[in-house]
């Protein structure tokens, strides 16, 4: 199993799962290597993105808060 470059991260985690792996080579269009995805990998960047997130909640409260003042 692979992934090519250009599939997003849901796509990713799909293959994955369905296929029981957790790591997976990258390829690019034409079929060469480009790295290796791992579950970890994938774990990491939403735990990331997810506290990105946290934090804009967190600012927009506090911005409705003042505005209701």
């Amino acid at each position: 199993m692979t992934v090519r470059e250009d599939q997003g991260v849901f796509e990713c985690m799909q293959q994955m799962r369905i296929n029981g792996i957790r790591r997976m080579p990258v390829l690019d269009l034409k079929g060469g290597l480009v790295g290796i995805i791992s579950l970890d990998d994938l774990i990491q960047l939403l735990a990331e993105e997810m506290s990105e997130l946290a934090k804009v909640i967190v600012r927009e409260q506090a911005r409705e808060t003042v505005l209701r003042r």
